[in-house]
């Protein structure tokens, strides 16, 4: 039943993000704490992710992304531990990010009130990036001002096989209400670091913000998920998103996940405040014992040549302990 709960969950997908070096995901669920690291090791159990998505498939310069995250908590359940890495090629080899990661997470038990338990996350990641670059990389110099054609010429030296390495951090914290609702910020990069090896300052990593909030529904008790540790076969889940990262990434998003097991699906939106492209994303996946798959297609909406979808394999395996120590059972 556990794990049932944990693929259920993982059948709300959070919003996907980009800006600058920023590796974009639709399916925030596979490593929740790629949104909010309060939220490493929420699925109460040792949990092993692998994630691929290919963006723009049509275009010469699509990207390719590879996500792998481990997981688990440990003493009493409160303390939890996380690393990952990640690796970007954008536009066929002109970028190549390598990410990798260690996090920290910790829960503390805030009340209980009639059987339902309050709980404060608070979690922190820490990272080292490298980037290369390859020898079709171009700097906004090449390019003119009004019309967007290349000069084919720029005032840098030339950059193939050139390459930068620079350390980043992020913070979350989540109030949550045991198995039914949780709501958190996150600050990502907050040192801002420079990610670039043009001194410009559109090769700065930004600050990006981020707000959310979700909410568990059981489908076949009256009583909801109050004093309950466990889903049913039949559950919903709502999920909303606010992201921000000055100057240019602004984007809402609603999202709405049905489990029926051993079949999840799932539909959100996604809205661009800043005039960027907007996105509908379908989900559909499966569990089988601990291990959960899911397919994601993206359908951008707004009139732009952008090579129109995105495709996102999701994998991720559960391997839950039986320990002596209650836990607060807490899913996103």
């Amino acid at each position: 039943m556990m794990r049932k709960l944990v693929a259920a969950v993982m059948g709300l997908f959070m919003v996907w993000s980009s800006y600058a070096q920023d590796y974009t995901f639709t399916n925030h669920n596979i490593v929740p704490f790629s949104l909010n690291p309060a939220l490493i090791g929420n699925a109460n159990a040792i949990r092993c992710g692998l994630n691929y998505r290919r963006q723009w498939p049509t275009l010469d310069n699509h990207f390719n992304t590879v996500r792998l995250s481990y997981d688990q908590n440990f003493y009493k359940r409160m303390c939890s531990f996380a690393a990952y890495y990640i690796y970007d090629n954008k536009g066929q080899s002109d970028i190549i990010t390598n990410e990798i990661g260690l996090g920290y997470g910790h829960t503390m038990r805030l009340a209980e009130d009639m059987g339902t338990e309050y709980f404060l996350r608070l979690g922190v990641t820490a990272a080292v990036f490298y980037n290369k670059y390859g020898a079709d990389h171009q700097f906004g110099d090449q390019y003119w001002d009004v019309t967007g054609d290349g000069s084919g010429q720029t005032s840098e030296d030339g950059v193939e096989g050139a390459s930068t390495t620079f350390v980043d951090f992020g913070f979350g914290a989540a109030f949550v209400v045991s198995n039914m609702l949780t709501v958190g910020l996150s600050v990502s990069h907050i040192g801002q670091p420079f990610s670039g090896i043009a001194e410009e300052q559109d090769e700065v990593l930004y600050r990006k913000y981020a707000f959310h909030a979700s909410y568990v529904r059981d489908l076949e008790s009256s009583n909801g998920l109050w004093g309950r540790t466990e889903l049913s076969d039949k559950s919903l889940f709502v999920n909303a998103n606010f992201q921000y990262q000055d100057p240019f990434y602004k984007t809402a998003y609603m999202g709405a996940g049905v489990m029926i097991s051993p079949i999840i699906g799932g539909l959100a939106y996604k809205r661009a405040l800043d005039g960027g492209i907007n996105t509908i994303s379908f989900m559909l996946g499966g569990t089988y014992k601990g291990l959960q798959a899911y397919y994601v297609y993206d359908l951008y909406t707004s009139h732009k040549g952008n090579g129109s979808w995105s495709h996102e394999i999701s994998f991720i395996y559960i391997y839950q302990r039986h320990e002596r120590y209650p836990c607060p059972v807490v899913y996103w």
